[in-house]
Parts: structure tokens; C-alpha cells; sequence
């Protein structure tokens, strides 16, 4: 039986605009309104949604080369396909990432089969096939396809992990494959600062916006393809200047999939003096349990399902025994049992499910739900011999995720995406804020410098979420062979609740119980804040046999929706002076992204990019120390201080970064590839702060866009593709990050030294300038019998700034010296079994493999970890039952120790 093009994209349907729901303002109106009259009139472009890919090729006749007109093309078990035209060409689109076979028909023909095919978000593959005559009936032809070494299309940085790279890699979640590439130091994308980058899970961005980190982690067991752009990107992502992370989930398939797995271990480490109390024999210091499952729905076979659970415990590797209790206070009267307690142990919980319907064979529903449960402790030096003085922080994460995927005809789709995201953060010591354990702050104080505590507990608590309500529509259209065009537009509401406070302790009582500071009074914040964002792209994708181009547009609408004083001399709003409010006014730009690649001859590849990137900052550095009262936002500046804390400034301007870059990939033989590329990022807006003077004489910081910086860097990447039982890929990293400061708050924490210290005006190196980085990735093995796989990680240093009475006369300017080389080894090594249909894996995983001591941190008077002259010399007598030497050591300024993990999985 043919497979006809109707029978895979199904009816066309006239495309309806939708209505859109809510009050927007003129300007959003106007985005919105100009779409939809761009799309209802037929000048569509081409919005990629960032989860699909699309193969495309010519179908020739192999004896004699001609085209051939009609063949039907499509992909085996979806209903994804097409039909070649005159000039035997095709293309299929709407393809989510991974591995598939492709089958070409044709009456008169043999039919072929390509298996292998690779799909990656984002990019073409090309696929030509020749179809010889048929000689005998029936007959079929499997061609076994190979992944191409250079990717034409690619005129950024931008790199694709599918999920069996990932499993067979030394890694636990996505972030340590993120770490592994070029131009990534530390979180920091080609030198920006930490909360740069744009976080996506199936086209939904998930960052937390209160200070833009990862709202909640996706497994590896449920990725697909994991996609690292970190180059110049396309118009459909935004809020994010440094680079984007892009994850595609798994699907449910036709057949069942089972697969069980886990894995226990422990620290071992010869650094006993610095790591003490890990070196035990049992398997017990964390374990990880796993299970996956998908397939179809029984007795309803159209609907599959995905589901994996995690559960993971870790005691750390910090420990340290308990000498004294939370109520002790005499450093020489402890009253604890000297029981071996950890310091930094977590727990964690996480869910991952997706049901995906195929209405029809053109129209596509997928609902996924994703949940995670953390609880864990920081290690916090001072409190080292009270280990029950921390808090334990609390973090639920949630999201659920619909959305319908229409193919319109064969050229033609779109998907409406429809999300909600939530994160809810809490931390305390004790869960009841009246639990009379409590202490006054200055229960426990050290006696003496360079001593730890000796009683007390951390008496601050917080509780914070933000839920994220999301609507998003994308139209993709392949208008021509050449132009593939598109539209998208993206509207955001967010719900923002913070909740801060310092107990008072000193007025607290057992009649009382433990009293809350009153709010417009030190040592409270609370604040609920409803912020609206609004985003439109138009981007075109044009192929040409010689050369390729993106070209797009964005742009971005945010609303901060509060009220803020009128003027930053009079914040708490006297009652002598009139209009003392004004609501925070919203914020619009339009960056425009441009990337073109130049086939130079079927083995290379150069390309050229440019882009504007702006993103708003942080909702902390918006609404901190504001709190909201009767509809009023105001700030509380205690009279007794001379510098009266930081707040938020609702005002700011978007963050801004111009991003310069042009590279190659060249193919040196059909085995091995290198990539060079070379890039510029301007910088400018970033967020920081200034020392603003009330009328009445009071000074308080404040966030104001003045921070800038620029980053030039080089990469050099060799990679083999696997033949002969290895694979490997070498990345070199040379770059310098500089600018006027690497943290938004540098003015207001300069200004609280004694005397204050100037800020810089020059250009310094950044906290996270790493000159030299090298990454290497190899894997040995024979496919289905066993697997070595090597990550090898070597940076330069980081800068510091050393103590100035040890530079005899030197000009001290931050960052002035560097830090010790770095260099780590994880190793991951496996063995598999087949019995009969079940599938076995054991392994062995170590990180650190050599049990290397690297200095992440490092004391300003001698650039090491492990000794500090300004507290040999200053010190004086050590008032407790410690040494010097037990305060110098400190575990957090070293690179965690060697972790060995012995594991096992079964699947079907």
C-alpha cells in the first residue's frame, strides 16, 4: 500500500487568530495586532519552537541519475512524511529530535531504507538517496545513515546531546554536561555573570526569575536532546545575555519500556586533614534509586505515556563532630555528645511524566508534569562545632505543561503552548519561628578572632515562590524550498511572594515566645509583586545550496507593576512633600539577530554572526527592601545607621549585550573534525548599585544599571568520531572577561568598609576570568559489550585580589593576582549483558578521579587554600578548643574529594 502525503498531514485548516484574553497596554496591543494582521495577510516567517528539527533531500533515480517526481518519503512507525517534486526534492518538518528510519516508496523502485537518521533541534539534515529500479518484487534496500561531521546550517555556536551521549558521559544531571563545553567556566556562558542564561524545557523557559537561576531540574532518563547554544542565538529565545540551554524531552513509544536503576557510594580521600570522618568502608554515604516507564496506555493504544521517579540521598562530604549545642555558650563547657554529624547533606525527590495523543494523524496533544522536592544544609564555617545551628532549606517545584501541535498541510504548522510554573523556597532552623530553641545572637560569639562559635543558631528565616502563568503560539512554515518562515508570540504573568525576617531574639520571652520585627522596621521584608512580560519574534531561515541565514527580530515588553517613590532622596515617603509616588514605568526593545554560514566546499563550513540580546533584570534587584502596605510601596531607614541597607529600584533598565562571532568546522578526514571559532561580547546596563543621600541625612544603597564589561575569546575543538573503539572530543578555551565589576553589589559593600574603598575606573578581571580551559571527553568500547568513558577538566585559575600590606608599595586593584591550576578527572566504566531481551548494565563511576586537592578558594595574603599571614600575624590568643590551624582549614576553599559509585540497571 502507498503511503500518501494526505495520509500523514491529514486536512488543511484555515488558520483563525485567536482571541486574545486580558487588558494589555498600547504597546503590547500594537506587537499584538501587527502579528496577527503579518499572519492573516500571508507574510509568514519562519518561528522554529526550538524542539523540532527538520530532514530534507533530493530522491534521484541511481542508473540514471535523474529526478524522480512523487516518491513518498516518511518516517517509519509517525506520521510525519512527504512527497518529492519535480525536481525530486522534499522536505519534512515538524520532527522532534532523535534517531528514525527513513523510507522512500515509488512505484517501479526498490524501496529504500535509511536507519539511523539523526534529527536535532533546530537544524536540517539532509538526507539524498538513489533509488535503484526493481528487479525483483519485493526487495528492499537498508542503507545504515552516518551523522554528518559539519552541520551546514549552524551560524552560531551551538552544540547537540542526545540521550545516549549523555548516559554514556560521567554525569549525574544535565548542568555537568552543560559544564563540559566550550567557553562555560563555573556557570558563567563566554564571561557573563551567574543568571544569564535561559533555561527551556520543551520550548517553556523555566528559570526562576527572582534571581534567574534553574526553577527546577529535568532528569537525564527523560531527555532526549539536550541543546547548548552559546553563540549568538535566534530571535525566538530571549531574556537570556549570555547563552540558552534548550532541553527536549522523551516521548511514550508503541512498545513498552522498562527500565530499573541505582547506584550507592561513598567519599574516599587521602586529604583526611581536610576532609575528615569520609574515609568509611560502607556504601552508605548516598544512594540513588530510579525507575522508568513508557509505552502505550492499555486498551487505549493512540495515548502514550512517560513517566521516570528519582529518589536520591547524599550525606556530603563535609563532617564534623558535635562539641557544643545550639544553647552552649562557654567555649569551655560543651555540652555536646562528640557524635560524628554531616554538614551539608541534601535529599531529593523528582518526577517526570508526559501523556502525548495523536487526535488525528496532523494534530498532536502532550500534557507533561514535572515535580521535584529538595532539602539540604550549606556549610557554614563559624558554626563548624555546633552542627545543629544551620538552617535546612526547602525547595518544591512543579510544572505542567500543555500543549497542541497542528500540522496545517505539509509545509505548515503550529503549537500552542499553554504552561504553569511554580517554585516555593523555605529555610529555618527550627519549621515553628515561636520554637523557644531560638537563641540571641549573641549566645555562643566568638571570644577571641579567627575562633568558631561556640552556641547559638542562625536566627533569619525566609519563605519565597513565584508561579509563572505562560501562553505561547509559533507558526512555521516552509513558504519555499529556500525560505522556511515564522511567528511567535509569548505573554508571561508572574506572582512574586518574598518573605524575610531576623527573629527578635533580645525582645522575645517564654510569656511572649519569639517575637517578629514589625513590618517598615529592620530585619523584615515582605512583598508580593504581579510582574507582566510580553515577547514577539519574526525569524527566517533561508537555504541556499551555498550559503544559509537566520535572520530575525525580537521584540520584548515588560511591566513591573508597582508603585516606587517618586524620588530616591525621600523613600519613606515624608509626609512634607506632595506626589511622593509614581508607578514604575514599563520597559520595551527590539533586538535584532542575524547569522549566516558559507559552505566552502563539501567538508567545510564558516559562518558569521551578530546580535542585540537584552534581559530584565532580577525581580530581587527590583523589589528588595520594599514593602508593600495599603497599596503603598515604601522603604523602612533605621536612624540609627550610617548606611541603611539595599533596595530595590523597579526602574531599572534591560541588561544589554552585543555578541560579535564568526567560526569553522572543517572535516579532515571521514573520521575527524575541528571547529575554530573566535567571539566578542559588548556589555553594557548591568545591574549595580549606588549610595543614594536622604534629605534628612540617612544614605542607603541602591540597584541602578552602571556595571559594563566586554569578553574576547577563542575556540578550538578537535573531535574523532567513533571507529575503531574510540571516540573523543578535545575543546581549548582562551578568553579574557573584563569589566568595572563582577558583582551588582560591589559600591554598597565597599562603602560599608572602614575606611570606604573607591570603586574601580578601570577595566579588572572578572571573579571568573579564566584565561586557559580545556575540556576533554573520550569514550573506548565495543557497542553492547562494554564502554570506558573519560571527562578531563583543566582551567588556569581564577583571579583574586591580594591583601595589600603583603605588596610592599604596589597600586592594589582587584583581581591582581591568580589562583592554583585546576584539574580534574571523572571516570564512568561499563559493562553490559543481554539475556534474551533483557538488558543489564553495571558500572563503575568515579569523580575526582585522582583524588586531586584544587584551590577554588584562596586567603588574600598568599594565594593559597591552606595558610593565611594576616592570621599568623594577627591572631593573638585562640580562645577555645581549637587550633589556628583547625579555623585556616577550611573544605569549601577545595574542590570536593574522590566519590566512588558502584551501580547497576535492567531494562526491557
Amino acid at each position: 500500500m502507498q503511503y500518501q502525503p494526505e495520509d500523514i498531514m491529514g486536512m488543511s485548516y484555515l488558520l483563525r487568530s485567536p482571541r486574545a484574553g486580558g487588558r494589555l497596554s498600547a504597546p503590547a496591543r500594537w506587537v499584538a495586532l501587527a502579528i496577527l494582521l503579518l499572519v492573516t495577510a500571508g507574510y509568514m516567517v519562519q518561528g522554529r519552537a526550538g524542539t523540532t528539527g527538520k530532514i530534507a533531500g533530493v530522491v534521484r533515480d541511481k542508473s540514471t541519475g535523474e529526478p524522480l517526481v512523487g516518491v513518498n518519503v516518511y518516517l517509519e512507525g509517525h506520521p510525519l512524511g512527504a512527497a518529492t517534486d519535480a525536481d525530486g526534492y522534499y522536505f519534512i518538518i515538524n520532527i522532534p529530535p532523535g534517531s528514525y528510519t527513513l523510507v522512500t516508496q515509488m512505484v517501479g523502485y526498490q524501496e529504500v531504507r535509511i536507519t539511523g537518521v539523526e534529527v536535532k533541534v533546530d537544524l536540517t539534515t539532509h538526507v539524498n538517496v538513489e533509488l535503484p529500479p526493481e528487479a525483483v518484487q519485493g526487495r528492499e534496500v537498508v542503507v545504515v545513515s552516518e551523522r554528518p561531521l559539519i552541520q551546514k546550517d549552524l551560524t552560531s555556536t551551538s552544540v547537540n546531546i542526545s540521550s545516549e551521549e549523555i548516559k554514556a558521559l560521567p554525569v549525574d544531571n544535565f548542568n555537568e554536561v552543560v559544564q563540559l563545553q566550550a567557553g562555560v567556566v563555573a556557570g558563567h556562558f563566554r564571561g557573563g555573570r551567574l543568571g544569564e542564561v535561559a533555561y527551556m524545557i520543551d520550548g517553556i523557559p523555566v528559570n526562576d526569575r527572582f534571581n534567574n537561576s534553574l526553577g527546577i531540574q529535568v532528569e537525564n532518563t527523560s531527555i532526549q536532546q539536550l541543546e547548548v547554544i552559546s553563540g549568538t542565538f535566534n530571535a525566538e529565545y530571549g531574556q537570556a545575555l549570555s547563552g540558552v540551554v534548550n532541553i527536549v524531552t522523551r516521548e511514550g513509544g508503541n512498545d513498552y519500556q522498562v527500565e530499573l536503576s541505582g547506584y550507592a557510594g561513598n567519599y574516599y580521600s587521602t586529604h583526611e586533614k581536610v576532609f575528615p570522618f569520609i574515609n568509611s568502608p560502607n556504601l552508605s554515604g548516598f544512594q540513588n534509586v530510579q525507575a522508568t516507564l513508557s509505552g502505550p496506555v492499555p486498551f487505549f493504544r493512540k495515548l502514550k505515556f512517560f513517566g521516570t521517579y528519582r529518589y536520591l540521598q547524599n550525606d556530603g562530604y563535609l563532617f564534623s563532630r558535635r562539641v557544643y549545642l545550639p544553647s552552649d555558650d562557654d567555649p569551655f563547657d560543651p555540652h555536646g555528645d562528640g557524635a560524628v554529624v554531616p554538614l551539608s547533606d541534601s535529599k531529593r525527590q523528582s518526577f517526570y511524566g508526559k501523556l502525548t495523543y495523536y487526535i488525528t494523524p496532523s494534530l498532536k496533544l502532550n500534557y507533561a508534569y514535572l515535580w521535584e522536592d529538595n532539602t539540604n544544609r550549606y556549610y557554614n564555617h563559624s558554626f563548624r562545632m555546633v552542627p545543629d545551628a544551620t538552617k535546612r532549606h526547602f525547595r518544591t517545584s512543579n510544572n505542567h505543561n500543555l500543549q497542541i501541535n497542528h500540522a496545517i498541510s505539509k509545509s505548515t504548522f503550529y503549537t500552542l503552548k499553554l504552561a504553569r510554573n511554580f517554585s516555593d523556597y523555605a529555610g529555618y532552623v527550627y519549621e515553628d519561628p515561636f520554637d523557644l530553641r531560638y537563641l540571641d545572637s549573641n549566645n555562643g560569639q566568638p571570644r577571641s578572632n579567627y575562633t568558631f562559635r561556640s552556641g547559638g543558631n542562625e536566627s533569619d528565616r525566609y519563605s519565597r515562590n513565584t508561579t509563572t502563568y505562560l501562553a505561547k503560539w509559533d507558526l512555521t512554515s516552509q513558504v519555499t524550498r529556500v525560505h522556511k518562515l515564522g511567528v511567535g508570540i509569548t505573554v508571561q504573568k508572574y506572582r512574586l511572594y518574598n518573605f524575610w525576617t531576623n527573629l527578635d531574639i533580645e525582645n522575645s520571652s517564654p510569656e511572649k515566645g519569639i517575637v517578629y520585627p514589625e513590618p517598615f522596621t529592620p530585619g523584615r521584608e515582605e512583598y508580593t509583586k504581579e510582574p507582566f512580560e510580553l515577547a514577539a519574534y519574526l525569524q527566517d531561515k533561508v537555504e541556499f545550496d551555498n550559503f544559509i541565514i537566520n535572520l530575525g527580530v525580537r521584540y520584548d515588553y515588560f511591566d513591573p507593576r508597582t508603585e516606587m517613590p517618586a524620588d530616591p532622596r525621600n523613600p519613606e515617603l515624608i509626609e512634607l512633600f506632595p506626589h511622593q509616588t509614581v508607578k514604575a514605568s514599563a520597559k520595551s526593545q527590539i533586538s535584532p539577530r542575524f547569522g549566516v554560514a558559507f559552505p566552502i566546499s563539501s567538508a567545510g563550513v564558516i559562518h558569521v554572526s551578530y546580535g542585540h540580546f537584552f534581559q530584565i533584570p532580577n525581580f530581587e534587584y527590583l523589589y528588595q527592601g520594599i514593602t508593600d502596605s495599603a497599596g503603598v510601596s515604601k522603604f523602612y531607614l533605621p536612624r540609627e545607621a550610617r548606611l541603611s541597607g539595599l533596595k530595590g529600584n523597579p526602574d531599572l533598565k534591560p541588561q544589554r549585550t552585543v555578541m560579535y562571532e564568526m567560526g569553522l568546522q572543517q572535516a579532515l578526514t571521514d573520521q575527524l573534525v575541528v571547529e575554530f571559532t573566535a567571539y566578542y561580547r559588548d556589555i553594557r546596563d548591568l545591574v549595580a548599585t549606588e549610595i543614594q543621600e536622604t534629605y534628612d541625612t540617612k544614605q542607603y544603597g541602591r540597584y541602578i544599571n552602571h556595571d559594563y564589561g566586554n569578553v574576547t575569546g577563542a575556540i578550538l575543538s578537535i573531535e574523532k568520531r567513533f571507529s575503531d573503539h574510540w571516540s573523543a572530543r578535545l575543546d581549548y578555551t582562551y578568553q579574557i572577561a573584563e569589566g568595572n565589576s563582577s558583582d551588582p553589589r560591589t559600591v554598597f559593600w565597599d562603602n560599608q568598609a572602614d575606611p570606604p574603598r573607591e570603586p574601580e575606573k578601570q577595566l579588572i578581571r572578572l571573579d571568573w576570568d579564566q584565561r586557559h580551559t580545556l575540556n576533554l571527553a573520550l569514550n573506548v568500547g565495543t557497542p553492547n559489550n562494554w564502554n570506558v568513558g573519560l571527562v578531563g577538566k583543566f582551567g588556569s585559575g581564577t583571579p583574586y585580589t591580594a591583601a595589600s600590606r603583603f605588596l610592599l608599595g604596589e597600586i592594589v586593584i582587584r583581581n591582581n593576582r591568580t589562583k592554583p591550576t585546576s584539574i580534574l578527572f571523572d571516570l564512568k566504566a561499563e559493562k553490559y549483558l543481554h539475556i534474551h531481551r533483557l538488558r543489564l548494565t553495571a558500572y563503575l563511576w568515579v569523580t575526582n578521579l585522582f583524588d586531586r586537592l584544587n584551590e577554588w578558594n584562596v586567603y588574600a595574603s598568599t594565594g593559597r587554600a591552606n595558610n593565611d599571614l594576616e592570621a599568623r600575624l594577627g591572631a593573638g590568643e585562640i580562645i577555645g578548643l581549637h587550633t589556628l590551624d583547625d579555623y585556616l582549614t577550611n573544605p569549601t576553599f577545595y574542590s570536593p574529594p574522590r566519590e566512588i559509585r558502584l551501580g547497576i540497571s535492567a531494562g526491557l
